[in-house]
């Protein structure tokens, strides 16, 4: 009797301590960039949607040499419906190439969008270009932390785990 309370018990924890994902009633935030092909020194219009109202996102402009930061748009509508749009001038000192928009707020959540950015020039278009880029030989960071929670409910999960199987394998037969 006593190994089914075991059992029983190891279960219930383990499913207390699993991590829930939460779904939000608005869905994930989106945004497009217009237009996707823009000069050094341009300006570019960053559109989102399905965003709380009220809610600050941080837009940056992400590539090889880091994050630029372009400012910040708050979600305006009404009830669960929200978005946003923004005009933002890109600094005319950037390469060109390829980079991503990323609109982030302070709770985590995150939208992004790919930008292409060509010389600065009085003639470009919003047209597409070619970039031709040289290798450069840097190497690319990708940001992969993880939230301390997260990293902690992993941390939990095994430590419970290696219980359970300890408490299975040594259980008298």
């Amino acid at each position: 009797m006593k190994a089914y309370l075991v059992r029983a018990l190891i279960i219930v924890v383990v499913l207390v301590l699993t991590p829930v994902n939460l779904v939000w009633a608005h869905g994930e935030p989106v945004i497009a960039v217009e237009p996707a092909v823009a000069p050094a020194g341009g300006q570019i219009t960053v559109i989102g949607t399905e965003m709380e109202p009220g809610e600050v996102f941080a837009i940056t402009l992400e590539g090889p040499a880091g994050s630029i930061p372009l400012g910040e748009a708050t979600a305006t509508g009404e009830g669960e419906e929200g978005g946003f749009t923004a005009a933002f001038t890109i600094p005319s000192d950037v390469a060109p190439g390829s980079y991503i928009v990323r609109a982030a707020t302070e709770e985590g959540e995150v939208a992004t969008a790919d930008l292409t950015l060509t010389e600065p020039s009085a003639e470009a278009s919003a047209a597409p270009a070619m970039v031709v880029d040289e290798p450069s030989g840097e190497l690319h960071a990708l940001d992969r932390a993880k939230p301390a929670g997260q990293i902690a409910a992993v941390a939990v999960m095994i430590a419970l785990s290696a219980a359970a199987g300890f408490v299975l394998i040594h259980k008298p037969r």
